[in-house]
């Protein structure tokens, strides 16, 4: 046999042998990632190196405590997603282990997961204002350097920054706050829970009039802003990766991200439009009728939606995709801010009586429109402007409040189960949920 052939015949036996041994060794995790979940509390995504048996990894992996679970998912990637039932009040661990689709075994891995959102607090400091960051001990830690005032703070989506405007003399700045979570980690790392902090860095080099601010679960920003310099209106797009693009938009009010990325809601003269990104073929899909976005729902396409009528009732309507607006709840009192759970089961509503101020109500409505529960908030008065937030890991509610009679808030969580408030020692200006990273 001439040599080059003998090179070549060996060539594929060595190939033959590599793959063999290749596919005697054991499968292995590539990629473990904590996501938000549209009809539950938390989830996992994983990515292995070849595809996995999912029954095999159902039945042999472990969850401590034992809360409610299942794997989706057809082989390779595979998703965890927890139940909804069930309150997640600290570290979850997780024993992964299972077999491929050959019946080779997965080398055990042992994981600790923090799903849990934190608390975030303007905080008033001197004759200015802190972003402070609560631990996981309870304590309290800066973020930033303190502001003559913090008029907006929002954190990205997918929890890898923050966006704040602040007002120092007479023109407003926007910044942004890179972070580092760790909400997943090899058991006996010892850094789960860390949150390490970028350098602050101007967005835009101009002093501003105003700026809205809004994200979606990608991470990507969309601030309306004007400067005294330009004395119009600027809408700029920052995507999670890539490069700033000013969008060519009309709105009448504040655009919205959708929460699940690729579009935004643009409130116009007509009705409320749904809009593209750029990337995506140009789309208007309009909803008529004098109304405003309050607050979107995890499950994708639905929201919440104040209408006024003309006789100054006001109405809150769950919409929701190839379906007209759902009427919920209707009546004369001003809604100061909503939430839901994941496609709108559950929602809540934060009311203000316009006949009696101090008279505000939180409520608990089902899809049918009913009232479940009703808690009168006597003796505290709502911190203007500051929406409803819910964490469905611990299933409550946070607002920001303030005793009658008090100059200062307080962060207040309300567990849905009983609405009972439960206000903490702190005083801010507003309080908010950072979701993990």
């Amino acid at each position: 046999m001439k040599p080059a052939a003998l090179a070549l015949a060996g060539g594929v036996v060595l190939a033959l042998l590599q793959q063999q041994v290749l596919l005697r060794r054991p499968p292995r995790l590539l990629e473990l990632q904590s996501s938000t979940a549209s009809s539950g509390p938390a989830a996992l995504a994983l990515r292995f190196s070849r595809p996995m048996d999912r029954a095999s990894l159902a039945s042999q992996s472990r969850l401590d405590p034992q809360l409610f679970h299942q794997w989706l998912g057809a082989s390779n990637p595979l998703r965890l997603l927890l139940g909804s039932s069930q309150p997640i009040n600290g570290v979850l661990e997780l024993l992964i282990r299972g077999a491929d689709q050959r019946g080779i075994g997965l080398l055990p891995q042992r994981w600790l997961w923090d799903p849990r959102p934190r608390l975030l607090a303007v905080v008033p400091q001197g004759n200015g204002e802190q972003l402070q960051l609560q631990q996981r001990d309870g304590s309290w830690r800066s973020l930033t350097p303190v502001f003559g005032r913090i008029t907006a703070v929002l954190p990205l989506g997918d929890g890898s920054g923050l966006a704040l405007a602040t007002r120092q003399g007479e023109g407003e700045r926007l910044w942004l706050l890179p972070l580092q979570q760790r909400a997943l980690e090899r058991s006996g790392q010892g850094s789960l829970g860390l949150v390490k902090q970028g350098s602050l860095r101007a967005l835009l080099p101009e002093q501003l009039i105003f700026a809205h601010l809004s994200s979606n679960r990608r991470g990507d920003l969309l601030v309306q802003w004007s400067s005294r310099a330009l004395g119009q209106s600027i809408t700029t797009f920052w995507p999670r990766h890539g490069t700033p693009q000013q969008l060519k938009l009309q709105a009448s009010g504040p655009m919205q991200l959708l929460p699940e990325g690729g579009a935004l809601v643009v409130p116009e003269l007509e009705g409320l439009s749904l809009r593209n990104l750029p990337g995506k073929a140009e789309r208007r899909q309009l909803l008529p009728g004098s109304r405003d976005l309050s607050s979107f729902c995890p499950v994708s396409g639905r929201a919440l939606l104040v209408r006024h009528w003309p006789d100054f009732r006001r109405s809150m309507e769950l919409v929701e995709p190839g379906l007209p607006p759902r009427q919920l709840w209707l009546g004369s009192d001003a809604v100061l801010s909503s939430s839901c759970d994941r496609g709108g089961e559950r929602v809540w509503l934060l009311l203000s009586n316009w006949r009696d101020a101090q008279r505000n109500r939180l409520l608990e409505i089902n899809r049918q429109g009913q009232i479940v529960r009703e808690r009168v908030l006597q003796g505290w008065d709502v911190e203007p402007g500051v929406p409803m937030a819910y964490d469905p890991t611990r299933q409550q509610l946070l607002l920001t409040l303030r005793r009658r009679g008090s100059s200062e808030a307080q962060p207040v969580l309300i567990p849905v189960a009983s609405l009972q408030l439960q206000p903490l020692r702190k005083a801010v200006r507003q309080a908010l949920w950072l979701p993990p990273g």
